[in-house]
């Protein structure tokens, strides 16, 4: 005897990505947000629209990536592409990662977030590095599933931390 399969998870509030759907087993697909002016999260982007996208970024640029799927090459990239260069360490504007998945190794280590963070709802499937980050507004991680170690050492909160469900 089989088991009935449980009801589909549903779509995202946002415009997402639905790499993958299939009728019969996803209708969703990825619920990666699209990229600014394209119609795939940054996972799913062709290589020369993500380097188009990570080129036009700029250290406390306001990102959003709710949703998406980060292997650690693309959270790189994206570490890399708001980097300031004066001080060599990334910087976030508002910060947008709800329902987001770290499937590797996440590290934030001393990332600047000047605007406020959100994390909730994200899995990080390996060690989660955030030693050193520096949070100037409200950082939320309500939800959020840390698989592995989640390193905070070093870091500093201004304003709220929120860390419901961890």
């Amino acid at each position: 005897m089989s088991t009935p399969p449980g009801p589909a998870p549903s779509a995202p509030s946002w415009p997402y990505c639905g790499h993958g759907a299939e009728d019969a087993t996803d209708p969703v697909g990825c619920r990666g947000i699209h990229v600014p002016g394209q119609t795939a999260c940054l996972a799913h982007l062709n290589s020369a629209n993500r380097d188009a996208y990570l080129t036009g970024l700029a250290p406390g640029t306001d990102i959003d990536h709710r949703g998406t799927r980060f292997t650690a090459p693309l959270l790189n990239a994206l570490l890399q592409a708001l980097r300031d260069p004066t001080t060599g360490k990334p910087h976030f504007g508002t910060a947008r990662f709800e329902g987001t998945e770290f499937a590797e190794e996440a590290g934030f280590h001393r990332a600047r977030f000047s605007g406020p963070g959100r994390f909730g709802g994200a899995r990080f499937s390996s060690t989660a590095w955030f030693e050193g980050a520096r949070f100037a507004a409200d950082i939320r991680f309500e939800e959020a599933l840390f698989s592995g170690t989640a390193g905070f050492g070093g870091a500093r909160f201004t304003r709220a931390l929120s860390e419901t469900g961890l």
